[in-house]
């Protein structure tokens, strides 16, 4: 008992020690402007950037790039402690302080964006999260209720709007950057896309200089593309929608974070009240894509087209999983062109990756990094004399 007593003042004491240094570290940054060091992240870049949705796939490819220069960062979390470690590893020490938040509390939102320069909001989600059992309005159990806890609108256009109301408000944020999706509009037959767009007329509404990225689908190692075809070939079937002609052009995470960090580095103004979007180098179809990642784990698994009644349904039964692997509306968005007309986008006043300096990287270039590990004895197995 007395170890255990004396096991909890020290760590009592230890939280009550980071707590200190994170104050301290604030306090200080608030007296102390400017950039000084020499150079990567060990300096002090300037910037005070508060980070909304840093817990996600982008997220860490955002953080790194702003750990890289010395930038002092406030993250936001909604979840558990732990979904954050990982970031710890790309800021020195002092350069990150993290906070809980609630979406609902505009108070918690105001604390993490207390002191920022730039705001920067990654938050989405591919799916609705769910209650384990459905409920009515005021969180009673209703046989004839939903059991969606934070829906597509939630958390594009709730959150958004809670994060650009905090950013307003505060005197010190002189930027916001707000990623959406590339295909955002009122009349998607995505819910998602749908979303997305009112997102980002509700946050320049509300901060009219706002930087807004689209991003089309993202691609690189805990992705959710290249990926979900390999993990549905290692257990399933690789279901195409119809034939599987739909147009992606896939950018590589890291491509879109260098984006963001521009944004974040925007002394010009260049970018503020502009629409970016961003895409890869190539289109690909669908089935082309599915044939891709076939080619690089070397799986056998057939390639179905699927009419699309018949996969919506499917999707609609896997979407009750709390992690479902295939939802309704991701059905929708495979049904879809996701491409940038880069015509079309500069005659509407729209940046792409070519006015940002930023040359996409291909999708060749790093798929084999992580889709090796689906194959039957991984890359090992090609090299001779492995046994």
């Amino acid at each position: 008992l007395e170890l255990h007593e004396k096991m909890m003042h020290s760590s009592m004491s230890l939280l009550r020690s980071r707590a200190l240094m994170t104050r301290f570290t604030r306090a200080y940054r608030s007296i102390v402007d400017g950039e000084f060091g020499g150079g990567g992240r060990s300096s002090v870049s300037g910037l005070k950037v508060a980070v909304f949705g840093a817990t996600g796939f982008l997220g860490r490819y955002v953080c790194n790039e702003l750990g890289e220069v010395g930038t002092e960062v406030y993250i936001g979390n909604r979840g558990c402690e732990m979904e954050t470690r990982h970031l710890k590893l790309m800021f020195d020490h002092g350069n990150a302080a993290y906070y809980f938040y609630n979406a609902k509390d505009p108070e918690s939102i105001a604390k993490i964006v207390k002191g920022a320069n730039v705001v920067v909001n990654l938050v989405g989600k591919r799916y609705e999260t769910k209650h384990l059992i459905p409920t009515d309005s005021n969180g009673k159990f209703d046989p004839f209720g939903s059991r969606v806890n934070a829906s597509y609108e939630d958390v594009n256009v709730g959150v958004a709007t809670a994060i650009a109301k905090a950013a307003a408000a505060e005197p010190s944020v002189e930027r916001l950057v707000h990623v959406s999706c590339l295909g955002a509009s009122p009349d998607s037959p995505s819910i998602q896309l749908r979303t997305k767009f009112a997102g980002e007329e509700a946050v320049k509404a509300i901060f009219p200089d706002a930087t807004i990225i689209r991003p089309a689908t993202l691609f690189g190692h805990e992705d959710w593309f290249l990926n979900w075809y390999a993990w549905m070939g290692e257990r399933l079937r690789v279901p195409l929608v119809e034939d599987g002609s739909a147009l992606v052009q896939p950018i590589w995470a890291g491509d879109v974070a260098q984006a963001v960090m521009k944004a974040v580095e925007d002394e010009e103004e260049e970018f503020q009240g502009k629409t970016i979007e961003l895409a890869g180098p190539v289109e690909y179809s669908r089935a082309e894509i599915a044939q891709f990642v076939q080619d690089i784990t070397k799986q056998q698994t057939a390639i179905v087209p699927v009419p699309k009644p018949v996969l919506t349904a499917a999707a609609h039964a896997i979407s009750q999983l709390s992690d479902p692997f295939l939802t309704v509306d991701e059905v929708e968005l495979m049904d879809l062109d996701l491409v940038c007309n880069e015509a079309a986008a500069s005659a509407a006043g729209v940046l792409t990756a070519k006015d940002l300096g930023i040359d996409p990287t291909p999708l060749e270039k790093i798929a084999f990094q992580y889709l090796h590990r689906y194959r039957e004895g991984g890359h090992f197995i090609d090299a001779a004399g492995y046994h």
